[in-house]
Protein backbone atom coordinates (compact mmCIF):
# COMPACT_ATOMS: atom_id res chain seq x y z
CA UNK A 1 0.00 0.00 0.00
CA UNK A 2 1.48 3.60 -0.91
CA UNK A 3 2.06 5.57 2.38
CA UNK A 4 -0.55 7.67 3.33
CA UNK A 5 -0.07 11.47 3.09
CA UNK A 6 -0.45 13.51 6.73
CA UNK A 7 -2.65 16.32 6.18
CA UNK A 8 -0.94 19.58 7.30
CA UNK A 9 -2.03 21.16 10.25
CA UNK A 10 -4.41 23.49 9.69
CA UNK A 11 -3.49 27.25 10.27
CA UNK A 12 -3.85 29.07 13.24
CA UNK A 13 -6.41 31.65 12.95
CA UNK A 14 -5.89 35.18 13.31
CA UNK A 15 -8.28 35.02 16.37
CA UNK A 16 -6.55 32.53 17.84
CA UNK A 17 -2.94 33.81 17.07
CA UNK A 18 -4.15 37.27 19.20
CA UNK A 19 -5.69 35.21 22.11
CA UNK A 20 -2.60 33.14 22.70
CA UNK A 21 -0.21 36.48 22.16
CA UNK A 22 -2.22 38.41 24.73
CA UNK A 23 -2.29 35.35 27.32
CA UNK A 24 1.70 35.16 26.98
CA UNK A 25 1.65 39.01 27.47
CA UNK A 26 -0.31 38.54 30.84
CA UNK A 27 2.29 35.82 31.74
CA UNK A 28 4.89 38.05 31.11
CA UNK A 29 3.37 40.75 33.11
CA UNK A 30 3.08 38.46 35.91
CA UNK A 31 6.76 37.07 36.00
CA UNK A 32 7.52 41.09 36.04
CA UNK A 33 5.29 41.08 38.82
CA UNK A 34 6.47 38.60 41.17
CA UNK A 35 10.14 39.47 40.04
CA UNK A 36 10.00 42.73 41.33
CA UNK A 37 8.01 41.83 44.85
CA UNK A 38 10.65 39.11 44.98
CA UNK A 39 13.22 41.65 44.69
CA UNK A 40 11.63 44.46 47.11
CA UNK A 41 11.40 41.47 49.79
CA UNK A 42 14.95 40.02 49.26
CA UNK A 43 16.13 44.04 49.66
CA UNK A 44 14.00 44.80 52.94
CA UNK A 45 14.33 41.65 54.60
CA UNK A 46 17.25 39.39 53.36
CA UNK A 47 17.52 36.38 51.34
CA UNK A 48 16.78 33.86 54.41
CA UNK A 49 13.35 35.62 55.12
CA UNK A 50 12.63 35.94 51.47
CA UNK A 51 10.11 32.73 51.15
CA UNK A 52 7.49 32.48 48.59
CA UNK A 53 5.04 33.14 50.90
CA UNK A 54 6.45 36.81 51.93
CA UNK A 55 6.63 37.17 48.22
CA UNK A 56 3.07 36.14 47.50
CA UNK A 57 1.62 38.17 50.39
CA UNK A 58 3.80 40.86 48.84
CA UNK A 59 2.59 41.19 45.44
CA UNK A 60 -1.24 40.48 46.69
CA UNK A 61 -1.95 36.60 45.14
CA UNK A 62 -1.85 33.22 46.57
CA UNK A 63 0.91 30.97 47.11
CA UNK A 64 -0.82 28.47 44.70
CA UNK A 65 -0.12 31.05 42.21
CA UNK A 66 3.10 31.75 42.60
CA UNK A 67 4.15 28.29 42.20
CA UNK A 68 2.39 28.34 38.39
CA UNK A 69 5.37 30.64 37.26
CA UNK A 70 8.16 29.64 40.28
CA UNK A 71 7.78 26.27 41.75
CA UNK A 72 10.59 26.78 44.58
CA UNK A 73 12.26 30.09 45.78
CA UNK A 74 15.61 28.96 44.39
CA UNK A 75 13.91 29.41 41.12
CA UNK A 76 12.83 32.37 41.89
CA UNK A 77 16.14 34.11 42.95
CA UNK A 78 17.61 32.42 39.69
CA UNK A 79 15.59 34.48 37.57
CA UNK A 80 16.32 37.22 39.96
CA UNK A 81 20.28 36.81 39.17
CA UNK A 82 19.74 35.81 35.52
CA UNK A 83 18.04 38.75 34.34
CA UNK A 84 20.56 40.88 35.80
CA UNK A 85 23.57 39.00 34.97
CA UNK A 86 21.95 38.76 31.37
CA UNK A 87 21.55 42.72 30.97
CA UNK A 88 25.21 43.17 32.27
CA UNK A 89 26.47 40.61 29.80
CA UNK A 90 24.14 42.01 26.68
CA UNK A 91 25.76 45.55 27.41
CA UNK A 92 29.25 44.39 27.76
CA UNK A 93 28.84 42.44 23.98
CA UNK A 94 27.20 45.53 22.16
CA UNK A 95 29.87 47.98 23.38
CA UNK A 96 32.35 45.36 22.58
CA UNK A 97 30.99 44.89 18.48
CA UNK A 98 31.14 48.95 18.28
CA UNK A 99 34.91 49.01 19.86
CA UNK A 100 37.80 49.57 17.52
CA UNK A 101 40.66 46.81 18.12
CA UNK A 102 41.15 45.18 21.20
CA UNK A 103 42.63 47.74 23.46
CA UNK A 104 39.39 49.41 23.05
CA UNK A 105 37.28 46.20 23.20
CA UNK A 106 38.62 45.98 26.74
CA UNK A 107 37.79 49.44 27.68
CA UNK A 108 34.52 48.88 26.62
CA UNK A 109 34.19 45.82 28.89
CA UNK A 110 35.28 47.85 31.71
CA UNK A 111 33.27 50.75 31.05
CA UNK A 112 29.92 48.81 30.24
CA UNK A 113 30.73 46.32 32.89
CA UNK A 114 30.62 49.49 35.50
CA UNK A 115 28.17 51.49 33.85
CA UNK A 116 24.73 48.74 33.96
CA UNK A 117 25.27 48.00 37.79
CA UNK A 118 27.15 51.74 39.06
CA UNK A 119 23.59 53.32 39.17
CA UNK A 120 21.54 49.81 40.93
CA UNK A 121 24.52 48.61 43.14
CA UNK A 122 22.05 46.34 45.44
CA UNK A 123 21.50 44.74 42.10
CA UNK A 124 24.71 43.79 41.78
CA UNK A 125 25.01 42.68 45.35
CA UNK A 126 22.15 40.48 44.39
CA UNK A 127 23.92 38.50 41.37
CA UNK A 128 27.34 38.93 42.51
CA UNK A 129 27.77 38.78 46.51
CA UNK A 130 24.53 37.18 47.94
CA UNK A 131 26.53 33.60 48.46
CA UNK A 132 29.12 35.33 50.52
CA UNK A 133 26.51 37.54 52.13
CA UNK A 134 23.97 35.22 52.89
CA UNK A 135 25.99 31.88 54.24
CA UNK A 136 23.92 28.91 54.95
CA UNK A 137 20.84 30.45 54.01
CA UNK A 138 21.66 30.92 50.39
CA UNK A 139 20.03 29.54 47.55
CA UNK A 140 21.35 26.87 45.65
CA UNK A 141 21.46 26.66 41.58
CA UNK A 142 21.44 23.54 39.95
CA UNK A 143 23.25 22.36 36.89
CA UNK A 144 20.48 23.39 34.24
CA UNK A 145 20.16 26.74 35.72
CA UNK A 146 24.23 27.01 35.49
CA UNK A 147 23.77 25.80 32.33
CA UNK A 148 21.87 28.85 31.45
CA UNK A 149 24.65 31.31 32.69
CA UNK A 150 27.36 29.52 30.96
CA UNK A 151 26.79 31.07 27.61
CA UNK A 152 26.84 34.25 29.10
CA UNK A 153 30.99 34.48 29.20
CA UNK A 154 30.94 34.68 25.19
CA UNK A 155 28.97 37.31 26.03
CA UNK A 156 31.18 39.15 28.18
CA UNK A 157 34.75 37.75 26.62
CA UNK A 158 34.51 36.25 23.18
CA UNK A 159 34.08 39.39 21.65
CA UNK A 160 36.90 41.03 22.75
CA UNK A 161 39.10 37.83 22.73
CA UNK A 162 38.79 37.44 19.11
CA UNK A 163 39.78 41.01 18.16
CA UNK A 164 42.95 40.32 20.40
CA UNK A 165 43.63 37.20 18.77
CA UNK A 166 43.68 38.88 15.19
CA UNK A 167 45.82 41.81 16.02
CA UNK A 168 48.16 39.15 17.79
CA UNK A 169 48.40 37.42 14.42
CA UNK A 170 50.16 40.84 12.93
CA UNK A 171 51.98 41.92 16.38
CA UNK A 172 52.13 40.26 19.70
CA UNK A 173 51.04 42.28 22.74
CA UNK A 174 52.91 43.98 25.34
CA UNK A 175 51.92 41.64 28.44
CA UNK A 176 51.67 38.53 26.74
CA UNK A 177 48.25 37.42 28.32
CA UNK A 178 46.18 34.69 26.57
CA UNK A 179 43.25 36.95 24.57
CA UNK A 180 40.21 35.77 26.34
CA UNK A 181 42.11 35.78 30.18
CA UNK A 182 42.72 39.69 29.13
CA UNK A 183 39.27 40.01 29.06
CA UNK A 184 38.49 38.01 31.76
CA UNK A 185 40.92 40.52 33.74
CA UNK A 186 39.34 43.51 32.56
CA UNK A 187 36.12 42.25 33.66
CA UNK A 188 37.34 41.36 36.98
CA UNK A 189 38.51 44.79 37.24
CA UNK A 190 35.17 45.93 36.73
CA UNK A 191 33.81 43.91 38.94
CA UNK A 192 36.17 44.64 41.72
CA UNK A 193 35.26 48.75 40.79
CA UNK A 194 31.42 47.41 41.60
CA UNK A 195 32.74 45.76 45.04
CA UNK A 196 34.68 49.42 46.23
CA UNK A 197 31.30 51.35 45.77
CA UNK A 198 28.94 48.88 47.37
CA UNK A 199 31.70 49.02 50.52
CA UNK A 200 31.85 52.63 50.79
CA UNK A 201 28.06 53.47 50.26
CA UNK A 202 27.11 51.50 52.95
CA UNK A 203 29.83 53.24 55.50
CA UNK A 204 28.61 56.59 53.72
CA UNK A 205 32.08 57.63 52.61
CA UNK A 206 32.22 57.81 48.75
CA UNK A 207 36.02 57.32 46.78
CA UNK A 208 38.08 59.63 46.15
CA UNK A 209 38.20 59.21 42.19
CA UNK A 210 34.97 59.20 40.27
CA UNK A 211 33.38 56.25 37.95
CA UNK A 212 34.58 57.94 35.14
CA UNK A 213 38.21 58.09 36.38
CA UNK A 214 38.27 55.06 37.14
CA UNK A 215 37.25 53.41 34.31
CA UNK A 216 39.37 55.29 32.73
CA UNK A 217 42.56 54.73 34.97
CA UNK A 218 41.77 50.68 34.22
CA UNK A 219 41.19 51.02 30.28
CA UNK A 220 44.11 53.03 29.79
CA UNK A 221 45.73 50.07 31.63
CA UNK A 222 44.50 47.59 29.84
CA UNK A 223 45.18 49.35 26.44
CA UNK A 224 48.36 49.63 27.38
CA UNK A 225 48.65 45.87 28.11
CA UNK A 226 47.17 45.27 24.80
CA UNK A 227 49.37 47.16 22.62
CA UNK A 228 52.73 46.30 21.13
Amino acid sequence: MPPTKRRPAPAVSAEVATRLARRERRRDRSREEILAGARRVLLRSGIAATTLDAVAKEIGVSKTALYYYYPSKDALFFELVFGAIKSQAQAVHDGVEKAEGGGDALRAIVREAVNAFAPRLDDFRLAFLHGQVAGQSAVHFDQQQFARIRPLNDLWFAGAAKKLSEERRMRPGRAHVEPRLMAFLAYLAAIGLLTMKGMVESLEDPLVYSDDQLIEGFARVFEAAAAP
